[in-house]
């Protein structure tokens, strides 16, 4: 046997830790070298797994003995092992905490193990011919769990109360943009769209899911990825994966090439609460496109993922903001979306979009390329010049969407760009059927301003050109005219001094500054609120009570500083009122861009 070996055991889950190890049959040359990736495919973070490692050990099998093997570090991730002379094979391994309940790390506890390879599995640099695979995986895990992966089944062997499941991945790419998730809850199987998918369902804290609430879930994820076949055609996969974790408050998601991960709060399933539903298949639908738009179509960068390094690109604002829009898109359209809830979330990302003022600093193709230090590791002053590629891109791609929609009278949007970017260099993944597109490769930007261009009928380099690389915000008034939609502001009685500031409660001390504060250049990030006109405040119902009539009127801010006490003469302003509320039914453009492509 030539191939990499992965085991793992989760039998010290109540500790929540695990236990880890690699096999390398038939080592070649004179060293062994592993290194630890440092961010998994999905993730613009370095997150350092490896600070979760401990008690590593190496031995070598020479002659049919154990002959233990001196471990040397090099830099953060490498570990570089002598391999003996005569070695038919070597073993490392360790143990591995994983508390931290993310979409993107490893979590384990008695009821459940979510294990992510790249967070988990260290890449065989040098020592073995199969470094690129092919790869087996085998877990060790109580017989009453099941697991879910994209990983290709071999085998599950029962021994008493354990269970041995085996799966391979014949390259890199295949095993590390995965996951496996097991537990007790059996996998619930559907079809939707020509394929089959598989639902895993966990939540956090061990409340039951109701049967009712779970079958409207399923028949709503069936509606949603049936919208999405009748756009792209029937995908060149069969399988897919979807695990759900219910937690009390945590929200995320990540996609892989065959599978999806995503928490949400678990209310999100109760039928009074319509905010987090609407967040939830939401968040389905994002991943969902990400099969298309990340995973098959790929910028130049992630051609080839190196997960020992930043990998940059200043693309995000497609692979991210576009499939934000185009993911809610198929919400509405699909019909689990209705025009209010689509109207709503609208509502809430322009309150976002208005009470941010990093359009005059930064454009979307450098808050791409950025990402890494700027959306992920942000200071107190970040929303003052830096902009979001998902949100920001998402606002970008509903203008675009108009021009195409204005110019080819409601026939071609952005969608169709991306269905045509699929068509022409969709790359194949391990298991697909077919050979990918016509000329399958990354894209880069000139390929989508090209298809926008030839699908049009026309020129939009000068649209792109100012919504990705220039500065200022897009005109939203101008899309809900073309749209035959109207957005009007949300005019309000109360009278309440408004400090343009972002709060944390318990003390009420200031986080980051609003667009237009009125207090920005006296107060900073950090300050607490004390007072305001001798008035006490310890909350944020508090002060709105100390402001409420004192618009444009000057007040006496108290606060404290590192210690300090200090007074300030501030004059509160108004509220500013931002195009918010959306009402009319739409023209033509926008029946086309709402109307489900399913047959009926």
């Amino acid at each position: 046997m030539s191939e990499i070996k992965y085991i793992l055991d989760v039998s010290t889950r109540d500790e929540q830790r695990f236990y880890a190890a690699v096999e390398i049959s038939n080592p070649v040359g004179s060293r062994l070298i592993l290194a630890f990736p440092r961010w998994s495919p999905g993730s613009y973070l370095i997150r350092e797994p490896r600070r979760l490692i401990h008690d590593m050990s190496a031995w070598a099998i020479v002659s049919g003995n154990n002959l233990d093997c001196k471990i040397e570090r090099r830099g953060p991730d490498e570990i570089i092992i002598k391999i003996p002379q005569g070695a038919s094979s070597i073993y490392v391994s360790w143990f591995a905490f994983g508390n931290d309940l993310s979409v993107r790390t490893n979590h384990i506890d008695s009821s459940h193990f979510h294990m992510i390879p790249s967070a988990t599995f260290p890449r065989v640099i040098a020592g073995s011919n199969h470094s690129e695979g092919p790869y087996i995986v085998e877990l060790m895990h109580p017989s009453h769990w099941s697991a879910t992966t994209q990983l290709k089944f071999v085998s599950s062997n029962k021994d008493g109360d354990i269970v041995k499941s085996t799966w391979t991945a014949n390259s890199r790419d295949a095993l590390y943009d995965g996951i496996i998730e097991a537990n007790a809850n059996k996998e619930i199987l559907f079809k939707a769209g020509g394929r089959t998918f598989r639902l895993k369902l966990w939540d956090a804290g061990g409340v039951k899911i109701e049967s009712k609430r779970i079958d409207f879930l399923i028949k709503s994820m069936s509606d949603l990825f049936s919208e999405f076949h009748a756009l792209f055609g029937e995908p060149p996969w069969d399988d897919y994966a979807v695990i759900l974790h219910l937690t009390e408050k945590a929200r995320g998601g990540l996609e892989h090439t065959g599978s999806q991960s995503s928490q949400m709060r678990r209310s999100s399933l109760d039928p009074g609460d319509k905010d987090g539903w609407r967040d939830l298949i939401s968040l389905i639908s994002h991943e969902y496109v990400h099969a298309w738009n990340v995973k098959r179509l790929r910028p130049q960068t992630f051609d080839d993922y190196d997960l020992s390094q930043e990998m940059h690109t200043d693309l995000l604002w497609w692979f991210e903001g576009v499939t934000s829009w185009l993911g809610d898109m198929i919400c509405l359209r699909s019909g689990v979306w209705s025009d209010e809830d689509w109207s709503t979330d609208l509502k809430r990302k322009l309150t976002r979009f208005h009470s941010m003022s990093g359009w005059d600093h930064q454009c979307l193709s450098d808050s791409s390329f950025e990402s890494w230090y700027h959306l992920y590791r942000p200071h107190p002053h970040s929303p003052e010049t830096t902009i979001s590629y998902y949100l920001q891109g998402e606002i970008a791609a509903m203008c675009m969407d108009l021009e195409m929609r204005k110019r080819t009278n409601g026939e071609i949007g952005l969608d169709d760009v991306m269905v045509d970017l699929w068509k022409l260099h969709g790359l194949h993944i391990e298991g697909d059927s077919g050979s990918g597109g016509k000329e399958p490769r990354p894209i880069i930007e000139k390929d989508i301003v090209s298809s926008m261009n030839r699908l049009s009928k026309g020129r939009l380099n000068g649209v792109v050109r100012r919504l990705v690389h220039g500065l200022g915000a897009p005109d939203m008034l101008k899309w809900s005219k073309g749209m035959g939609r109207k957005l009007e502001p949300v005019e309000s009685d109360e009278q309440v001094g408004w400090l343009g500031v972002h709060l944390a409660d318990s003390p009420l001390r200031i986080s980051k500054f609003i667009a237009g504060s009125p207090l920005r250049n006296q107060l900073q990030p950090g300050d607490e609120i004390i007072a305001i006109n001798g008035r006490r405040t310890r909350k944020s119902s508090d002060l709105k009570g100390a402001l409420r009539g004192k618009v444009e009127q000057e007040v006496k801010l108290t606060i404290s500083r590192r210690g300090g006490i200090m007074e300030f003469d501030v004059i509160p302003a108004k509220d500013p009122l931002h195009p918010v509320i959306i009402s009319g039914n739409g023209n033509k453009l926008w029946k086309a861009f709402s109307s489900s492509k399913r047959e009926i």
